[in-house]
């Protein structure tokens, strides 16, 4: 029995598909948990609703604020990106994004324009954690950044929710970021499609993918709709548009890793990008806007590569 549900959430399409013997109606119902985690990590993790925990959060400026499993994880997560990247990743980035244009609500069409945070003089050294509280406190007024963060977050949330239930074969899909588990129908590896950064209708090529994530961050996939030249990937350094890569691909053990990397990696740019890559043991594809290819070392191989 193949099962999918296909819904809205994040500002795109998610697609939960399971391979299994049970019932549809079963499967439906199963496949509803995993859909909730979407919804419940939206929920909390949004910077376009002044009313979700984390503009609550962003709104408070040199005092410990105690925060939800979910935020707490995708913060530390983050902050923890951040560190390892030397700010190629930094999530303090909201309200420079917010004046980028990205600042519309795409459930209400509402814009957000979050006055009170200082856009110039904040990074992720102004965002302390506290394991043993579970709490955070921001040195400096500021929106928090979690779109390169929880739709992996998203994604693994509800693959927990599918294991748990002792799937094994399943596929979660969220605008081209994905966790594949097991085997599809065929009892074969999942075939994962790369999208062509310049020809939208066309593939790069295929992988074959099972048990692990795969996220890509493109500059294609949302122009600044006042600057022109400009998307919504920011070189928190340079604060503009990288412009050298066209794509950038990571495969990881689980979606938030490979979520937030493909984002630092883009940054990082092609040669300091892929060195990264390799030195944290995770497959990466980049595709420049000449249309050059560079891969880790094994990308193709591990992954049977077809372009």
């Amino acid at each position: 029995m193949h099962c999918k549900k296909r819904f809205i959430c994040m500002d795109t399409v998610v697609t939960i598909q399971i391979i299994s013997g049970e019932s549809k109606d079963h499967l439906d119902a199963e496949i509803d948990k995993a859909v909730a985690m979407f919804y419940q990590v939206e929920r909390i993790c949004t910077r376009f609703d002044p009313e979700s925990e984390l503009m609550k959060l962003s709104s408070q400026t040199g005092v410990w604020v105690s925060v939800s499993r979910i935020l707490y994880s995708a913060i530390r997560f983050a902050v923890e990106t951040a560190r390892e990247t030397g700010g190629a990743f930094d999530p303090s980035i909201g309200r420079k994004q917010e004046q980028r244009g990205f600042n519309e609500n795409y459930l209400s069409g509402k814009t957000i324009s979050s006055e009170f945070a200082d856009v110039e003089n904040t990074s992720y050294r102004d965002i302390i954690i506290d394991d043993k509280r579970q709490a955070v406190l921001l040195k400096k007024q500021m929106v928090i950044d979690l779109g390169a963060v929880a739709k992996g977050l998203a994604i693994d949330l509800a693959a927990q929710e599918l294991h748990a239930r002792s799937y094994k074969n399943f596929l979660i899909n969220a605008g081209g970021d994905l966790y594949a588990s097991g085997s599809d129908e065929n009892g074969e590896p999942w075939i994962v499609g790369i999208r062509h950064p310049i020809r939208n209708r066309e593939l790069a090529g295929t992988i074959r993918l099972t048990d692990a994530a795969i996220c890509t961050s493109g500059d294609y996939e949302r122009l600044s709709p006042v600057l022109p030249g400009e998307n919504h990937i920011l070189d928190p350094h340079k604060n503009q548009s990288p412009d050298v890569l066209a794509s950038c691909t990571v495969i990881a053990p689980f979606a938030m890793l490979a979520d937030s990397f493909s984002t630092a990696a883009f940054v990082m740019g092609m040669d300091s990008g892929v060195r990264k890559m390799e030195k944290m043991n995770l497959d990466c594809l980049m595709i420049s806007r000449s249309m050059s290819f560079v891969s880790t070392k094994k990308f193709k191989e591990k992954w049977s590569w077809q372009d």
